[in-house]
């Protein structure tokens, strides 16, 4: 039987399958019908095309539901068919099982009191089972089982036990790799209900939240002297309801003097969750009788629709310091500008964070190709654009020593393009959404590409290193729409870095001392509200050396999580920064001479806190209008440069403007996205044509691509291209 482990391979985590390290691209069934089974026509052409072009590891989806039928009945007929009908289209075939470990819906049925309970609508009927997408329902307010449930992990652990070593014991089992363990909305530990609603009321969710306080706190007293409440006892703690989670004390925040409640509840709520993937995850490690990586989707930062609080993953940190967690995963990037040619795909989370805590990063590539069949006129265009797609889609997963898998809906019919429509209802033979010989063609050179980069020491080149926090969203405003400063920094803001032609880190802020700070010239702080007195100190005497350049966006390190002060602003910036109040919203201007055009605000709502610079030897850059007090600033020390940025912008261009100011190196001047890392240098535009490239060692290299959508991929010290 084989054998898999994440091992680092020249300081990168690396996928060893039998002691042999193996580039981690894969094929992906869905959990669509139609395209669900291994066995039928059209998902099994699919397998065999994508092994015809090297690929080795493939997933398929199982629930549940599928296995465990009934009381003590158990069927593992359908996961056997599955693994067998993927080595029937690959027989070196590697296998990773996506186990969705929701209960089945009758156990849910007959376990009613362990729902989920929203705060603002009742739950909506479920689906009526059989056959049909076992998903289909989740992202509204389902009937589903509290990610707090304390009998469902009881009960639940034991049957994925007993399918671990039952299905390792079958001819099918030796070629299992993986194991993904998936709950929550579409698999993805989401909160149920979580994009439109708040929850979870449950006895689950009010059990585990009591045991949670009594880690804590311990005593009544400690309790109430947290909490500011002489009446709360460890025993008859509830669940915040609407209400309270409406409202803040203190604008977007919340006040951990008198708010501390809020706070713990929605830490607890983040920390049920890891709990659930830690444990399903031990599970299976400890039920395979050979050693098994085990993972989920989770660590999600980016492009969560501003619902972090709600039901995101805020509890990234637990899990990176698991020893029972592999791997991590997750779609890229929806929005903004993530998705069409020219624009920048980009991965979900905090991938060097991933990297220094020695897990694998996974990408779903779900972007559908806009494939056409070979007699329709645009056939040509859209080879050219589904090649630069799926090239820059690649490689943005390879510079941050990540892999991916294609997550192929094809075969199901499903299709989020009219050209491909209109071509799927013609007489091909194939919907794959990568059913193109050219196309295939092409991704299997680069597979082929990256593959042989895998075994070789690069040296890391990013030189921006971008720091978010997933902690600091429990102090903020939680409920939607609520917070839009954050949602525009943390999802703008990198968009518009990228747009600067540089290479880019993405890191957890309680991950930034195991970082190697000499590769970077440029720091940027998204949403670091938090920190503790000894993390500012800390920043100070690091990362703020070395002629490094610092941008501190809106309120960091406001709250220590005892107090919310401008101080600590002031402490960790090193600037004099003062709270102030604004009539009306909050709008900045640049001032002529450093930024002339730009005028933006985040929201036409009144803005509380709201902060300015009072530093006369700070140099100013833009104010707010009708008010004249400094909104940005700039300040030279001579250890570093610090600059303050009062607001981020939806605007991705006030960002790149700011950017290009600073000592980044900038590959491509244009708006060319550059990606660079692992030994390759890629450049992707959506109009090809002269392209220059800077390389960073001052070499200047004028491209002559072809028209239209276009990634070239070169060797990042001559230029030349792969």
């Amino acid at each position: 039987m084989p054998y898999s482990a994440i091992q680092l391979l020249h300081g990168r985590p690396t996928l060893f399958i039998s002691g042999k390290p193996v580039a981690p691209h894969i094929y992906a069934l869905t959990d669509v019908p139609g395209g669900r089974w291994s066995w039928e026509e059209l998902p099994a052409h699919g397998l065999r095309q994508f092994a015809r072009a090297g690929f080795r590891l493939f997933q398929a989806d199982l629930a549940m539901d599928f296995y465990w039928t009934a009381p003590g009945c158990y069927d593992l007929s359908l996961a056997v068919r599955q693994i067998r009908g993927i080595q029937d289209a690959c027989p070196t075939a590697s296998i990773m099982l996506r186990l969705h470990v929701r209960p089945p819906r009758w156990w849910m049925l007959a376990h009613p009191e362990e729902n989920t309970v929203y705060l603002d609508t009742k739950a909506e009927a479920d689906y009526a089972g059989g056959l049909q997408r076992i998903i289909e329902d989740d992202p509204r307010a389902p009937s589903r089982t509290s990610l707090a449930s304390q009998r469902w992990l009881d009960e639940v652990g034991p049957v994925v036990q007993q399918f671990c070593e039952t299905l390792s014991a079958t001819p099918e089992g030796q070629s299992i790799f993986g194991i993904q363990v998936a709950g929550g909305v579409y698999g993805e530990w989401h909160y149920w209900g979580f994009n439109t609603h708040e929850v979870d009321a449950g006895i689950p969710m009010r059990d585990r939240f009591r045991a949670w306080l009594q880690d804590k706190y311990k005593t009544d007293s400690n309790l109430q002297t947290a909490w500011n409440d002489s009446q709360a006892t460890l025993a008859a703690a509830t669940v915040p309801g609407f209400e309270a989670r409406k409202a803040t004390k203190d604008g977007l925040f919340r006040d951990p003097r008198n708010e501390r409640v809020l706070i713990d509840y929605t830490t607890c709520q983040h920390e049920a969750v890891a709990r659930a993937i830690e444990y399903f995850a031990r599970t299976v490690k400890t039920a395979w009788p050979n050693p098994i990586i085990a993972g989920a989707f989770y660590g999600y930062f980016f492009s969560v629709f501003g619902r972090e609080v709600a039901g995101g993953h805020l509890a990234l940190q637990k899990l990176l310091k698991s020893p029972w967690i592999d791997f991590l995963c997750g779609p890229a990037a929806y929005y903004p500008g993530a998705v069409e040619v020219g624009d920048v795909h980009r991965s979900r989370s905090l991938l060097l964070s991933l990297r220094l805590n020695g897990k694998l990063w996974l990408d779903e590539m779900d972007q559908q190709s806009p494939i056409a069949g070979p007699t329709h006129p645009e056939y040509q265009s859209c080879i050219t654009e589904s090649i630069a797609k799926t090239r820059r889609n690649f490689i943005s997963s390879h510079v941050h020593g990540a892999g991916l898998w294609f997550y192929d809906f094809g075969p199901s019919g499903f299709s989020m393009r009219a050209i491909t429509q209109r071509f799927l209802r013609g007489d091909s033979g194939s919907a794959g959404w990568w059913e193109d010989p050219q196309l295939l063609a092409d991704i299997a050179k680069t597979r082929t590409l990256l593959e042989s980069l895998l075994r070789k020491d690069n040296e890391p080149v990013a030189d921006v290193l971008v720091v978010g926090d997933t902690i600091s969203l429990h102090y903020t405003a939680s409920l939607i729409g609520a917070n839009p400063v954050d949602h525009a920094g943390i999802n703008w803001t990198p968009l518009g870095i990228y747009r600067a032609g540089v290479a880019l880190d993405t890191v957890h802020l309680d991950d930034l001392n195991k970082v190697n700070l000499e590769q970077y010239k440029v720091v940027v702080f998204l949403n670091c509200h938090l920190m503790l007195p000894g993390q500012r100190a800390w920043i100070r005497e690091n990362v703020a050396q070395n002629g490094r350049h610092l941008i501190w966006f809106y309120a960091p390190g406001y709250t220590d999580g005892i107090s919310n002060q401008a101080a600590h602003i002031a402490d960790v910036t090193q600037m004099a920064v003062s709270r102030i109040t604004l009539e009306g919203k909050a709008e900045i201007q640049g001032v002529d001479k450093h930024f002339p055009s730009l005028r933006y605000g985040v929201t036409d709502s009144v803005l509380t806190p709201i902060f300015a610079v009072d530093d006369s030897t700070a140099e100013t850059l833009a104010i707010y209008v009708g008010d004249g007090r400094t909104a940005w600033a700039r300040k030279s020390f001579s250890s570093h440069t610090a600059w303050y940025v009062a607001l981020p912008a939806w605007d991705e261009r006030v960002t790149t403007n700011l950017i290009i100011k600073t000592p980044a190196h900038r590959y491509t001047t244009d708006g060319s996205i550059a990606y660079a890392g692992e030994g390759l240098l890629a450049i992707h535009t959506k109009t090809g044509g002269r392209i220059e490239v800077t390389l960073r060692n001052g070499k200047i290299i004028k491209l002559e691509l072809p028209a239209g959508p276009y990634t070239a991929f070169l060797n990042p010290m001559t230029g030349e291209e792969f």
